[in-house]
């Protein structure tokens, strides 16, 4: 009942209810906990976690304090919540697995690499959750030659990579334009390690592609693709087929995708799909997706100024999104600058 409770965002009602519990486990305050935290409310969820702490024997487990450090995280909490948080797990001696993958994770988040790489260091039985948390920080923050050592490291130390460890050397690849070396990390995963491509890394060698200027290249990934091509991987398409005026590969694609449904929140790519019929001289089309755009109530102006400047804005980074939403395993955590020296 109290997770139905917290489902339906009624906090009130779930408090209510967790009050009138007779007996409550850790089960009940972690499920309240991930209540407060799943529904923004990091305040009343510092302060519930306190009060359990203060008020009653019940030890926290791994999954609240990834939750804590996570919540804080997400909201820029590093000081001074998450490090005592990191310190009480460490006082408890409480670090696990999950616990360690957070860590390294959390501190990459808020821009500390130094102390995500002292986490990393001292990881006793490091696995791929650890390595792919590590490799993301590198990435998220432009350390493109030290994530793909950090690869080439896991591997050489029998590490098996997995669906995300791909996702973040191919994002790598593409924004440090090594097309080669995407080529291969692709033909890596599929050949070596057996891996299964999803929408994510077909994604990653569109926007590696395009982002070279290999517009054959990228198109030739799309037609080849054994999932459906998303509205961001057409998206990376079109934007390079703008840039660099190929209109013969956009008029093919273009009808396809205005096919699609499109939401608002990817409105932008009605904005692009128009300036490209608009540089073919393709005025009757031009109408046309205006027609859409009113029909889907898309304003123009809205967008006009990111898709000019060759990102459409409410689509998301495809080399990007992976490494924080294509999984929840990797969640962060915060140590305490007096426990990393």
């Amino acid at each position: 009942m109290l997770s139905s409770l917290c489902r339906s965002s009624d906090l009130a009602s779930a408090r209510l209810f967790f009050n009138d519990i007779p007996d409550k486990d850790i089960v009940s305050w972690s499920t309240m906990l991930a209540c407060y935290f799943s529904n923004k409310s990091v305040a009343d969820g510092l302060a519930f976690f306190r009060t359990m702490t203060f008020t009653t024997t019940l030890a926290p487990d791994y999954v609240m304090l990834v939750t804590v450090l996570t919540g804080c995280a997400s909201a820029g909490l590093l000081q001074p919540f998450c490090r005592s948080i990191h310190g009480y797990i460490v006082r408890r001696q409480a670090v696990s697995m999950h616990l360690g993958t957070s860590l390294i994770d959390c501190y990459a988040k808020v821009g500390r690499l130094d102390y995500a790489s002292r986490v990393f260091v001292r990881v006793p039985s490091r696995n791929v959750m650890h390595w792919t948390a590590m490799i993301c920080g590198m990435a998220m923050h432009l350390h493109y030659d030290e994530a793909i050592q950090l690869f080439e490291e896991m591997r050489r130390q029998g590490v098996r990579p997995n669906e995300m460890t791909f996702t973040a050397v191919l994002s790598v690849c593409g924004h440090a334009g090594l097309v080669e070396q995407g080529r291969e990390f692709f033909k890596l995963m599929v050949e070596e390690y057996d891996l299964e491509p999803t929408v994510h890394h077909y994604g990653c060698m569109v926007d590696i592609f395009a982002k070279a200027g290999q517009l054959e290249d990228a198109y030739d990934v799309i037609k080849t693709m054994r999932v459906e091509p998303n509205i961001i991987i057409w998206t990376s398409l079109l934007a390079a087929c703008k840039r660099l005026k190929n209109f013969d590969i956009a008029m093919e694609v273009l009808d396809e995708v205005l096919a699609m449904e499109i939401s608002d929140e990817n409105g932008g790519l009605y904005t692009l799909i128009s300036d490209l019929y608009v540089m073919a001289g393709r005025w009757d089309d031009v109408l046309k997706v205006r027609r859409l755009m009113e029909e889907h109530n898309v304003r123009k102006n809205r967008w006009s100024r990111s898709v000019r400047a060759g990102k459409p804005p409410g689509l998301i980074d495809p080399a990007l999104r992976p490494c924080g939403n294509q999984r929840n395993e990797y969640k962060f955590l915060v140590y305490s600058p007096a426990i990393l020296h």
